[in-house]
């Protein structure tokens, strides 16, 4: 399967005579390419959006509604090649591409009907005394102009968690979409602005971060930043947010924790670990990173996890035969490669794969001790399976909340009882039992303890953040006596 090249797209309107071309890391083809924005396109693109935001707040719920609607007809009409674009400048093979771009479209469709639902109160005011009179109100309003950045790892999807949640809301949206794979993104705002979003009122800047992240995240013209991303940066993003007195939505790094007791289903959790770790080529932030198995199971699960891991397919991510593509580039490759390299020198063992070839590496597996790094605070963003053995699920507990992230996390048992204590006890914003944490509904509220972030992604959750509330009060009103 082919992926054509795409043409250089500027829907922010940039004259930045710079290119940013993005490549098929697995064939070197060029997909296409964007414009490096600048600060001076970034001033340009908020105040276009106080506009847009005063425009689109005008627009009733029903109205917006039937345009998110539109525009999923529309790219559920192009989801093939929409699909193919994604696995070409992503390296996500086509499967999960696949998955992504109809995982987008169900969650706008969800913020389609959503937006119908914006209800406030009325709250008779007679429980205080001298209040016998008094009607009060609530309503919810958008809160203006809010800028979305996005991750280069799932970059559909969370176009879909933020615009979609932001439009729904009433507020004009400013994206920034990852320059490795910008692509697919710009593609969807012009879907959307074909639906009938006007342009003043969603606005995408492509470019680096130094260049058009950091001047958008710290205007003074917006009034929310929902962000996903590495911890480093959303702490500084949080800075910026609390000095110019506006919400900040940080979606952050994670190192979950995937626990398999003794009386675990053995098989169950490998094929869990494998999909957990794998998908997306390791690259997610819920992905399984810390298995830790009871001694009693260890070697009956690490042979089963060698066998299941053992001779994928590496390849163009627009193959369909590809089970693993490569990582999102060169430089990430080179990343991992270096993390297995200090994990073997602090006393990891490598039993699997190991090695890079370019932007490709292979899936991996090490088993670990507590003195490694990557037992706590050192997460890889690649297909390395990190095993290590325990003697408690007291100890196992203990471990995963030695990590300074808390994002996600699993425990597989047949005794629920003690699989719900160790769920109850983990420190993260979410713990699937007898499944994977690699795992993200809907309706769940998405979000991370400690460095993992602030905030909560999800259908009901995200529409209360991304809109403040008002009270009007109705003084008098209500008969008194």
């Amino acid at each position: 399967m082919s992926t054509q090249t795409t043409d250089t797209h500027s829907p922010s309107g940039s004259d930045s005579p710079e290119l940013i071309d993005i490549r098929n890391e697995a064939t070197g083809a060029v997909v296409g390419s964007v414009r490096a924005g600048t600060a001076q396109d970034v001033q340009h693109a908020t105040k276009r959006g106080r506009a847009g935001a005063q425009q689109w707040a005008q627009v009733p719920a029903h109205r917006r509604s039937e345009i998110l609607l539109k525009f999923v007809e529309l790219a559920r009409s192009q989801s093939d090649e929409l699909a193919v674009l994604l696995a070409a400048e992503s390296g996500k093979i086509l499967a999960h591409s696949r998955n992504e771009l109809e995982t987008a479209l169900r969650i706008f469709t969800g913020y389609a009907e959503e937006t119908k639902r914006l209800f406030g109160e009325a709250i008779p005011l007679d429980v205080q005394p001298g209040l016998e009179g008094d009607l009060l109100v609530t309503r919810r309003e958008p809160l203006g102009v809010v800028a979305a950045v996005l991750a280069f790892n799932f970059p559909v999807e969370l176009y879909a968690q933020k615009v979609g949640a932001a439009l729904a809301g009433g507020n004009a949206v400013i994206v920034k979409p990852p320059e490795d794979d910008s692509l697919t993104c710009v593609r969807l705002t012009e879907l959307l602005h074909q639906a009938g979003v006007p342009e003043d009122s969603l606005q995408v800047l492509t470019g680096y971060g130094a260049q058009v992240g950091a001047p958008l995240t710290s205007s003074t013209l917006i009034d929310a930043i929902s962000f996903t991303g590495s911890s480093a940066v959303g702490t500084t993003i949080a800075e910026t947010a609390a000095r110019n007195g506006i919400r900040a939505f940080l979606e952050l790094s994670g190192n979950d924790a995937f626990i398999v007791c003794e009386d675990a289903d053995v098989d169950l959790a490998v094929s869990h670990a494998v999909m957990g770790r794998l998908y997306g080529n390791g690259q997610v932030c819920v992905a399984t990173k810390r298995i830790m198995v009871a001694e009693a199971v260890y070697e009956k699960f690490l042979a089963k996890l060698l066998k299941e891991v053992g001779g994928k397919k590496l390849g163009d991510p627009t193959d369909p035969d590809t089970e693993i593509g490569p990582l999102i580039n060169e430089r990430a490759a080179r990343k991992v490669e270096a993390q297995v390299q200090q994990a073997i020198s602090e006393g990891a063992v490598l039993r699997l794969g190991g090695t890079r070839d370019g932007a490709f590496f292979e899936p991996t597996v090490l088993e670990i001790n507590t003195q490694v790094g990557i037992a706590t605070d050192d997460e890889i963003f690649g297909p390395v399976f990190s095993v290590l053995k325990f003697a408690t699920v007291q100890d196992a507990v203990k471990l995963a909340n030695d990590s300074a992230y808390g994002l996600g996390g699993a425990v597989f048992s047949r005794d629920f009882t003690q699989a719900f204590a160790v769920a109850a006890a983990m420190q993260t914003g979410m713990v699937s039992i007898n499944g994977g944490n690699c795992y993200r509904p809907d309706l769940s509220a998405f979000g991370g303890y400690k460095k993992s972030g602030i905030g909560r992604e999800g259908f009901h959750y995200t529409l209360e953040e991304m809109t403040q509330l008002k009270s009007i009060v109705m003084r008098g009103i209500l008969p008194i006596g």
